[in-house]
């Protein structure tokens, strides 16, 4: 009895740590796909506004969304950490990595 609860939390362990290294091909593709699918929603969004692809107006429209996007994510990382500090979980040299 006691060696089956060992090899099975030995199992679980050793699932959880693969788990943890998953598979790297598989984050970039998703990656790839979160990327293209934030591309088509900018297009859109450019699109409905009136203005083409290849202009100025176009262009800028994008980049405005792009940083934007860029802007939330940074002030999402920044609420990230200030809550692992306010768990305490950090320490003074604390990465958030």
């Amino acid at each position: 009895m006691r060696t089956s609860f060992a090899f099975v939390t030995a199992l679980l362990v050793s699932l959880a740590l693969l788990q943890a290294c998953a598979n790297p091909e598989a984050k970039q593709a998703s990656r790839q796909a979160a990327q293209a699918e934030a591309d088509a929603k900018d297009d859109a969004t450019c699109r409905e506004k009136g203005l083409s692809p290849g202009t100025e107006a176009y262009d800028a429209c994008r980049n405005n969304l792009a940083q934007a996007r860029t802007d939330e994510a940074s002030a999402q990382e920044r609420r990230r950490l200030e809550f692992q500090k306010t768990l305490g979980a950090g320490t003074s040299d604390y990465t958030g990595r």
